[in-house]
């Protein structure tokens, strides 16, 4: 996943968050619902932070050995015989 993509996940994820909060405001004014935190969802978008950072982490890393491993592989190989 690129910056860009995981800049534009979590932009959608935080405008999703304000649109939840929003009913969350307008559902509590009314004194007849429950009332409804988001907090959950709060915690939530922070967990799905942290596994992106994971994963591209981890992606990083897989880059980072096969790179390592390509010159190796291709040296390796013996010229075909003339």
């Amino acid at each position: 996943m690129t910056d860009i993509e995981k800049e534009q996940v979590l932009a959608a994820l935080a405008d999703f968050k304000l649109r939840i909060d929003y009913w969350c405001d307008r559902i509590a004014g009314r004194g007849n619902m429950p009332e409804v935190r988001s907090d959950p969802i709060q915690s939530r978008l922070d967990e799905q932070c942290e596994r992106i950072s994971r994963m591209e982490g981890r992606l990083d890393e897989q880059s980072r050995i096969l790179a390592a491993l390509i010159p190796t592989r291709v040296a390796a190989v013996q010229p075909a015989a003339e």
